[in-house]
């Protein structure tokens, strides 16, 4: 048994296998004398039949199923002795033919091709420089969000007619070509935002409005997309993509938000009782707080670019060829040649970054701890709750979180969000990275990009 090792360019080998008879024969032999024992043949009894009738009978099935198994073993072998960084599996050599004779097995020679993760180095150098966006907390936006708050803690009125920024409650019934109700047609009731309609003609239309009036729209004008319009009249997605003409609507109720003055009242609601006393320290906090809720916002998006453009920096080489043979004899259902060049782009990416994380890892020895899992199942499983009006005491949150943790898929998935997460974490430390105050409009343009 031998392996021979040849470096076909710096990110691939041929591994030339050679088995031969002393190798093969003792596992085939024992294969060969299972078989018998359970083999039926007329004219013998169950586990008599010859030996000699098994080999012909089995032998070359038999033969090409140990020499497949101990293929696997010995090149799984080679790779963990020389310390091989492979990615994907061994696949058979496009170019040196494999020999053996099956009909007369003697010496067998197979060729795997194998592809090498590049060595990387961590060592970034002038390369490495990237830019930290954060919102400047100006007076524009500790104005948007003093109005957000007095909002967000006023009451709901009931005035006689409809402005700009009402809600209007009421029922939509769908119209003919000639504007008569439609027999049969969709009927739903459902409310409209005045603040959110964009179309000025519609807009006009729904102000002034009281309950018990009537008024015919296009209800594609009144929400912001066809997942909306479908929520709005309970209807499928399908439907919403052939819907057409108008709907007429009824106005049940006009309901208004009437913003909480900003008095004591209001620093207590949001701060508690007597820890805000007057309008300055009100908005000097708000400030602090937008400070510290941009910086979150600014994290966020930093570390979903950061990764991208640090790839791009680091230029990380892969064997290309090799991999995209190696994903096509793999990949579970045929690839054409067009979908393999337009999926490859994707998985490669994904791949340079795990080849990144893997050399951070090992780098900093990096490892993840019982109570780190546990500590972060708590926090996911938190904010899922909190998203719904659900806080949880901390003995329920313990619980909930260690049968998370249960669940092998998600353990795994959250040790991959602490890994990325520390990975992130240090290779933040060996770049330069400067930051830039920009306004609300340019952060938000800058955060879809990274969506």
């Amino acid at each position: 048994m031998n392996i021979a090792q040849t470096a076909l360019d710096d990110l691939r080998i041929e591994l030339a296998v050679t088995l031969n008879p002393d190798d093969y024969n003792p596992r085939v032999d024992r294969a060969l004398k299972r078989h018998q024992q359970q083999a039926e043949m007329p004219g013998f009894r169950k586990g008599k039949v010859p030996l000699q009738l098994i080999r012909r009978q089995y032998g070359q099935s038999v033969l090409a199923e140990e020499l497949n198994q101990m293929l696997g073993e010995q090149l799984q072998n080679h790779i963990q002795e020389n310390k091989l960084n492979v990615l994907g599996n061994p696949i058979p050599s496009e170019k040196t033919e494999d020999a053996g004779d099956w009909n007369s097995p003697g010496d067998f020679i197979f060729n795997y091709e194998v592809g090498l993760a590049p060595e990387l180095s961590l060592d970034f150098g002038r390369i490495a420089k990237f830019t930290r966006h954060k919102i400047k907390v100006d007076k524009k936006a500790i104005e948007r969000q003093v109005n957000d708050l007095q909002r967000r803690h006023g009451k709901m009125t009931d005035p006689d007619n409809s402005e700009a920024n009402d809600m209007l409650v009421g029922a939509f019934a769908q119209l003919d070509s000639d504007g008569n109700l439609l027999e049969g047609g969709i009927t739903s009731d459902s409310t409209v935002s005045l603040e959110f309609v964009e179309d000025k003609k519609t807009k006009k239309a729904l102000l002034g409005l009281e309950p018990g009036s009537t008024v015919d729209i296009d209800p594609h004008k009144v929400s912001r997309d066809h997942d909306d319009l479908g929520r709005m009249l309970g209807i499928s997605h399908e439907q919403v993509q052939d819907l057409q003409g108008n709907f007429r609507f009824t106005v049940k109720e006009v309901k208004r938000l009437e913003p909480h003055e900003i008095n004591q009242s209001l620093f207590d609601k949001i701060y508690g009782e007597g820890v805000v006393t007057d309008e300055k320290a009100f908005r000097e906090r708000v400030a602090e707080d937008l400070d510290g809720h941009f910086d979150r916002d600014a994290e966020w998006v930093f570390r979903r670019r950061f990764v991208v453009d640090l790839l791009k920096k680091v230029d990380v080489k892969l064997p290309d060829a090799f991999l995209k043979r190696w994903i096509a004899l793999t990949n579970d259902k045929p690839l054409t040649p067009a979908q393999l060049e337009e999926e490859y782009p994707g998985y490669a990416e994904s791949l340079r970054w795990q080849i990144l994380q893997q050399t951070v890892a090992q780098a900093i020895d990096l490892k993840v701890e019982a109570v780190e899992l546990e500590a972060e199942a708590k926090r996911q499983v938190g904010a899922q709750y909190a998203q719904y009006g659900m806080p949880m005491d901390e003995e329920t949150l313990g619980n909930v979180a260690k049968n998370v943790l249960n669940d092998e898929n998600e353990r795994r998935r959250i040790a991959d969000v602490l890994v990325e997460r520390k990975v992130v974490d240090d290779l933040k430390t060996r770049v330069k990275i400067s930051e830039k105050l920009v306004s609300y409009v340019e952060f938000g343009k800058l955060a879809d990009e990274v969506r």
